[in-house]
């Protein structure tokens, strides 16, 4: 492995915690897009902070509301990074049509909230249609 990439590696790890107070978090549904199986919502993010920040460290809980009970979460994180001022917008889906939503930092407890990671980037081999024994 190169120098650098360590460096990177050992930099992000020691990277530390997320300071939400310098940001502010916001979702609306997704203007445009219309559906009675599924709800869409833009989450943005504003850094109001002097640091750049890469955007998957800033994780996000979103919620779907009806009649003010919590009836769906979504865990979420952006891309790309986010400099001082500026702004990152990423999509989160919801299984039913909700019109009210909220989001709120995530847990910072790593990967143990029940993300999903798939590991090796490769499907599992299936057996070919047709072919069925």
């Amino acid at each position: 492995m190169k120098p650098a990439a360590i460096l990177l590696l050992f930099l992000e790890a020691a990277s530390p915690e997320v300071p939400w107070s310098e940001f502010s978090l916001s979702i609306e549904p997704e203007a445009g897009y219309s559906s009675d199986l599924v709800a869409i919502c833009r989450v943005r993010v504003v850094n109001h902070g002097s640091r750049t920040w890469p955007g998957r460290s800033l994780r996000f809980e979103a919620r779907a509301l009806e009649a003010g009970v919590v009836v769906e979460r979504a865990v979420g994180r952006f891309g790309l990074s986010l400099p001082p001022g500026g702004a990152l917008e990423t999509l989160i889906a919801f299984s039913a049509p909700y019109r009210r939503f909220e989001v709120a930092p995530a847990a910072s407890s790593g990967d143990s909230d029940g993300s999903r990671r798939r590991s090796g980037g490769r499907h599992p081999k299936r057996a070919p249609r047709g072919r069925q024994r």
